[in-house]
């Protein structure tokens, strides 16, 4: 309860334009709580509370992690033209990947042949690694994608039979491995640079999501998409058929 007068008091500061102040000062001030205890003024909060959790990285995208990592999304894999699949790997000195589950695309691609032959008459090494046709986990694909059962084992198996024509042309320096278990991602590497595709449960490859980069621009999602890459090829088998 307030005092007698107070309330008086009050109106005739209002009035006076004097109430205003006296919430100002009131909210400065720290004073006691019920408990004894010294209430903190907002300024020394403020004082303690460090830098604002919704400050911006300064220039060059550092974070708290490092620098941020450039990748390129496409909404679907769809999005991304032949030119583009093909310019990945075109001119690779090093190394090019085809990894996925059949690769249909440039197992069918009339220009591949010649690409995959100029890289390896570079010295590049070309290895395509796909999912085995004999894999259990093809029909269950074929259920999700709603694909009649086989249609993934099919394109499989005449996506390895093009490049094993391919191998004959290129030499040893194109090699074909298959694997087992689930497919994740494709990753499709032409020496710095890739475009990967994680697979999507319940979608056909071509509306799944995929991003481009290079090595230089996003050095770790670089690093771990290739060693992904490698321990399912260690894992994999060679296809000598």
């Amino acid at each position: 309860m307030l005092p007698a007068g107070s309330m008086a008091a009050i109106r005739s500061a209002s009035s006076a334009g004097l109430w205003p102040s006296v919430c100002r000062c009131r909210a400065d001030a720290g004073g006691e709580g019920k408990d004894g205890r010294r209430r903190p003024r907002p300024a020394d909060l403020a004082a303690t509370a460090g830098p604002a959790a919704t400050s911006q990285p300064a220039d060059g995208l550092v974070t708290g992690h490092g620098p941020a990592e450039s990748v390129k999304p496409y909404a679907d894999r769809g999005l991304v033209t032949r030119q583009q699949w093909n310019g990945i790997i075109r001119g690779a000195a090093s190394q090019v990947w085809l990894y996925g589950m059949a690769e249909f695309g440039y197992a069918t691609d009339d220009d591949v042949p010649g690409i995959l032959a100029d890289a390896t008459s570079r010295g590049c090494q070309v290895r395509i690694l796909l999912l085995n046709p004999a894999s259990p986990g093809t029909r269950a694909i074929d259920g999700d994608e709603g694909s009649p059962p086989g249609t993934l084992a099919a394109r499989t198996r005449a996506a390895l039979a093009r490049f094993t024509l391919m191998r004959q042309a290129c030499g040893k320096q194109m090699q074909i491995r298959v694997y087992d278990g689930h497919p994740t991602v494709s990753v499709v590497r032409g020496d710095d640079r890739m475009l990967v595709t994680p697979y999507l449960r319940f979608f056909i490859g071509s509306n799944s999501p995929t991003f481009e980069f290079r090595s230089d621009q996003a050095p770790k999602m670089f690093t771990r998409y290739a060693r992904h890459f490698e321990n399912t090829w260690n894992l994999a088998e060679d296809w000598t058929r």
